[in-house]
């Protein structure tokens, strides 16, 4: 456009006005294509006048489509994702907003057992199994109490009882080797002669005198390491014999006197493990430290008794040890079920009392004594399956980690799993 002076504008000549004719006929051509002189950048653009809107918000025109569904260029990833963008939020998140999650209120603890350490899924069980069996179920009676069984070792205990025992004798060498104590016990192929050896070396001798002697170390990495060797080897049957078995000689007196030792001083024991030096030819290993009750199990027992139930506790561990462990927490030492040696003169022999409550052997020793299949059962190995197997009703594994074969079967026939309660 042509700029003017400040001041009265003069007449336009003849001339002036072709000239503004002229301008005007080649505006009015452009006007006549569509094209407004001041959107040229919109015409280089092949932005059509049409979409002016558009080129006012910023829209290109090869957003044609997202201008037509209303949607804004801005949520062009929303748009390919097929999310709404009042979803943006919940695009994020992988969550439609209008499903939000409520969180699961709390559980009410009943009057009748402790939440404690208790899962919600477990506590909930147990309360309904209680309601199902008790006392104020219709169809209780009292002739014929609800029975159930509490293996000892790693359920109502954390780690194994009758294992500390058998590492505390080795380790303070409370053994009665009479002539015939290594040849019944100790398989030639575990190095009978050079742990009958070393123990000699070390008999009769006061601790600080021989726990820095190489035959001491021998004997004790020798001895432990047996018994894991026939774990490993030979099964569950065979070490827990030779673990009991270890009490070949001594008299009841003695055992009953030895395991209120042992209890007093593994429940006093931190939690852990200690590293038993190697002893050439034996090669040294790693073993739990301290036993502690389940603060949880011993609150299920009571609440079970409370209610009518009858409780049993059936273990692979020695007796003697389980029943000592029994009266501590006010259980009746008559209903522990476990492994015992024949005895002969008021002393233990190496043999074994039959059925021995190992593996299967604890549901048929249960079933020869009680006569009737229990409505629960705690276990925590596959030591204790063919019990778990034959329970009526509800069956517990406490998964301590380690026993993979059980979590799995478990899990399979919906029975409930508990992680380790409190000590």
């Amino acid at each position: 456009m042509k700029e003017h002076d400040d001041g009265p504008l003069p007449e336009a000549s003849a001339e002036e006005i072709e000239i503004e004719a002229g301008e005007a006929t080649e505006a009015s051509e452009a006007i006549e294509a569509g094209e407004a002189t001041e959107v040229s950048e919109a015409t280089e653009a092949g932005e059509a006048t049409a979409a002016g809107e558009a080129t006012e918000a910023g829209e290109a025109t090869e957003a044609g489509e997202a201008t037509e569904a209303g949607e804004a260029t801005e949520a062009g990833e929303a748009i390919e994702a097929g999310e709404a963008t009042e979803a943006g939020e919940a695009i994020e998140a992988g969550e439609a907003t209008e499903v939000e999650q409520e969180e699961a209120p709390p559980i009410e603890e009943s009057p009748l057992l402790p939440l404690g350490a208790w899962q919600p899924e477990v506590y909930t069980a147990l309360l309904a199994l209680i309601d199902r069996y008790g006392v104020h179920s219709p169809d209780y009676d009292p002739e014929r109490p609800p029975l159930a069984i509490f293996d000892c070792d790693g359920t109502l205990i954390h780690h194994d009882v009758g294992e500390a025992m058998m590492r505390y004798m080795i380790t303070r060498r409370k053994l009665n080797t009479d002539r015939g104590f290594w040849q019944h016990l100790v398989p030639d192929r575990l190095g009978r002669d050079a742990l009958n050896a070393a123990y000699k070396a070390v008999a009769g001798r006061h601790d600080n005198e021989v726990h820095d002697t190489a035959a001491y170390r021998r004997y004790r990495a020798g001895m432990m390491g047996a018994y894991h060797t026939l774990l490993e080897t030979e099964g569950h049957d065979v070490a827990y014999s030779f673990a009991v078995r270890m009490l070949r000689g001594q008299h009841e007196r003695t055992v009953a006197d030895l395991c209120e030792e042992v209890l007093e001083y593994e429940l006093g024991r931190p939690l852990g493990q200690e590293d038993i030096p190697y002893g050439p030819p034996f090669a040294g290993l790693v073993v739990p430290t301290g036993i502690r009750v389940y603060i949880e199990m011993v609150e299920l027992i009571g609440a079970l008794e409370n209610q009518g139930f009858q409780t049993w506790i059936v273990s692979a561990s020695n007796a003697y040890i389980v029943k000592a462990l029994a009266r501590r927490i006010g259980f009746p030492e008559e209903r522990v079920l476990a492994v015992e040696l024949q005895t002969q003169g008021g002393r233990y022999t190496d043999r074994i009392v039959e059925p021995s409550p190992v593996g299967e052997g604890k549901l048929e020793m249960f079933l020869d004594i009680v006569g009737r299949s229990p409505v629960f059962v705690a276990g925590d190995s596959m030591n204790d399956l063919e019990l778990m197997e034959n329970c009526d009703d509800t069956c517990l594994v406490i998964d301590k980690g380690g026993d993979d074969e059980i979590l799995k079967i478990g899990e399979e026939s919906g029975w409930l799993i508990q992680p380790p309660l409190s000590v």
